[in-house]
Protein backbone atom coordinates (compact mmCIF):
# COMPACT_ATOMS: atom_id res chain seq x y z
CA UNK A 1 0.00 0.00 0.00
CA UNK A 2 1.72 3.44 -1.51
CA UNK A 3 0.81 6.50 1.21
CA UNK A 4 0.35 9.75 0.23
CA UNK A 5 2.42 12.04 -2.11
CA UNK A 6 3.74 15.63 -0.84
CA UNK A 7 1.70 16.85 -3.88
CA UNK A 8 -1.53 14.69 -2.64
CA UNK A 9 -1.26 15.76 0.91
CA UNK A 10 -2.71 19.43 -0.12
CA UNK A 11 -6.74 20.25 -0.02
CA UNK A 12 -8.36 16.84 -1.73
CA UNK A 13 -11.60 19.00 -1.92
CA UNK A 14 -10.37 20.43 -5.61
CA UNK A 15 -9.90 17.06 -7.03
CA UNK A 16 -12.78 15.98 -8.24
CA UNK A 17 -14.22 12.39 -7.89
CA UNK A 18 -14.41 9.13 -10.09
CA UNK A 19 -17.96 8.88 -12.78
CA UNK A 20 -18.98 6.39 -11.03
CA UNK A 21 -19.04 3.89 -8.18
CA UNK A 22 -20.35 0.49 -7.70
CA UNK A 23 -20.30 -1.37 -4.04
CA UNK A 24 -20.55 -5.24 -3.42
CA UNK A 25 -21.31 -6.14 0.04
CA UNK A 26 -20.19 -9.91 0.86
CA UNK A 27 -20.13 -10.85 4.85
CA UNK A 28 -15.90 -10.53 4.78
CA UNK A 29 -15.22 -7.69 2.38
CA UNK A 30 -16.85 -4.82 0.41
CA UNK A 31 -15.49 -3.90 -2.65
CA UNK A 32 -15.61 -0.37 -4.43
CA UNK A 33 -15.52 -0.44 -8.06
CA UNK A 34 -14.92 3.02 -8.93
CA UNK A 35 -14.95 4.14 -12.08
CA UNK A 36 -12.14 6.38 -13.81
CA UNK A 37 -11.44 6.45 -17.78
CA UNK A 38 -8.11 6.30 -18.82
CA UNK A 39 -7.09 3.42 -16.47
CA UNK A 40 -4.97 0.88 -17.99
CA UNK A 41 -4.29 -1.97 -16.22
CA UNK A 42 -0.75 -4.02 -16.33
CA UNK A 43 -0.35 -6.62 -18.63
CA UNK A 44 2.38 -8.69 -19.79
CA UNK A 45 3.97 -6.52 -21.94
CA UNK A 46 2.67 -3.17 -20.68
CA UNK A 47 3.08 -1.50 -17.31
CA UNK A 48 -0.03 0.41 -15.82
CA UNK A 49 -0.14 4.23 -16.46
CA UNK A 50 -1.84 4.69 -13.35
CA UNK A 51 -1.11 5.07 -9.57
CA UNK A 52 -3.04 4.30 -6.63
CA UNK A 53 -2.21 5.69 -3.01
CA UNK A 54 -3.98 4.88 -0.43
CA UNK A 55 -4.91 6.39 3.31
CA UNK A 56 -6.74 4.07 5.82
CA UNK A 57 -7.03 3.87 9.11
CA UNK A 58 -9.64 1.16 10.97
CA UNK A 59 -12.98 3.22 10.17
CA UNK A 60 -12.02 5.40 7.53
CA UNK A 61 -10.33 5.20 3.61
CA UNK A 62 -8.77 7.89 1.10
CA UNK A 63 -7.78 7.28 -2.05
CA UNK A 64 -6.21 9.40 -4.85
CA UNK A 65 -6.12 7.89 -8.41
CA UNK A 66 -3.18 9.17 -10.79
CA UNK A 67 -2.92 8.46 -14.62
CA UNK A 68 0.42 9.22 -15.36
CA UNK A 69 2.15 9.59 -18.37
CA UNK A 70 5.70 9.25 -18.80
CA UNK A 71 8.30 10.55 -21.06
CA UNK A 72 11.50 7.81 -21.23
CA UNK A 73 13.31 10.33 -23.77
CA UNK A 74 14.45 12.82 -20.68
CA UNK A 75 17.09 11.78 -18.09
CA UNK A 76 15.82 10.72 -15.60
CA UNK A 77 12.32 9.88 -17.15
CA UNK A 78 9.44 12.84 -16.31
CA UNK A 79 6.78 11.61 -15.10
CA UNK A 80 3.16 13.84 -15.86
CA UNK A 81 -0.25 13.52 -13.98
CA UNK A 82 -2.93 13.58 -17.01
CA UNK A 83 -5.72 12.96 -14.63
CA UNK A 84 -6.05 12.88 -10.65
CA UNK A 85 -9.13 11.65 -8.55
CA UNK A 86 -9.85 11.71 -5.31
CA UNK A 87 -12.48 9.44 -3.41
CA UNK A 88 -12.96 8.69 0.37
CA UNK A 89 -15.27 7.15 3.18
CA UNK A 90 -14.75 9.26 6.29
CA UNK A 91 -17.22 6.02 8.35
CA UNK A 92 -17.36 2.65 7.56
CA UNK A 93 -20.62 0.80 9.39
CA UNK A 94 -17.57 -1.37 11.39
CA UNK A 95 -14.29 -1.35 11.93
CA UNK A 96 -11.74 -2.60 8.63
CA UNK A 97 -8.48 -4.83 9.04
CA UNK A 98 -6.92 -4.34 5.22
CA UNK A 99 -7.56 -2.03 2.12
CA UNK A 100 -6.25 -3.81 -1.18
CA UNK A 101 -6.67 -2.53 -4.87
CA UNK A 102 -6.43 -3.80 -8.28
CA UNK A 103 -6.45 -1.83 -11.81
CA UNK A 104 -8.94 -2.64 -14.81
CA UNK A 105 -9.67 -1.11 -17.86
CA UNK A 106 -11.21 2.46 -16.75
CA UNK A 107 -12.02 1.04 -13.28
CA UNK A 108 -10.43 0.54 -10.09
CA UNK A 109 -11.52 -2.01 -7.97
CA UNK A 110 -10.96 -1.17 -3.84
CA UNK A 111 -11.04 -4.56 -1.62
CA UNK A 112 -11.90 -3.82 2.17
CA UNK A 113 -11.89 -6.06 4.29
CA UNK A 114 -13.93 -6.44 7.48
CA UNK A 115 -12.40 -7.18 10.87
CA UNK A 116 -15.58 -8.83 11.34
CA UNK A 117 -17.96 -11.03 8.96
CA UNK A 118 -21.19 -8.90 8.97
CA UNK A 119 -23.46 -7.22 6.11
CA UNK A 120 -23.12 -3.40 5.47
CA UNK A 121 -26.26 -3.31 3.31
CA UNK A 122 -28.65 -2.19 5.25
CA UNK A 123 -26.13 0.54 7.11
CA UNK A 124 -25.11 1.68 3.34
CA UNK A 125 -28.84 2.24 2.02
CA UNK A 126 -29.32 4.31 4.95
CA UNK A 127 -26.39 6.33 5.38
CA UNK A 128 -24.95 6.00 2.52
CA UNK A 129 -21.01 5.63 1.79
CA UNK A 130 -19.39 9.53 2.02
Amino acid sequence: MASFPDSSKSDTSCIPGPLGCRYDDNLNHLEIQLVVPGIREKTFMKASNTQVYLKSDPYSLGCTVEIVKIDKKKKPPEKTVIDRRFYEVQRFPAEISDVTFKLKKDCCVLTIRKKTAQSWANQMSQYGMT
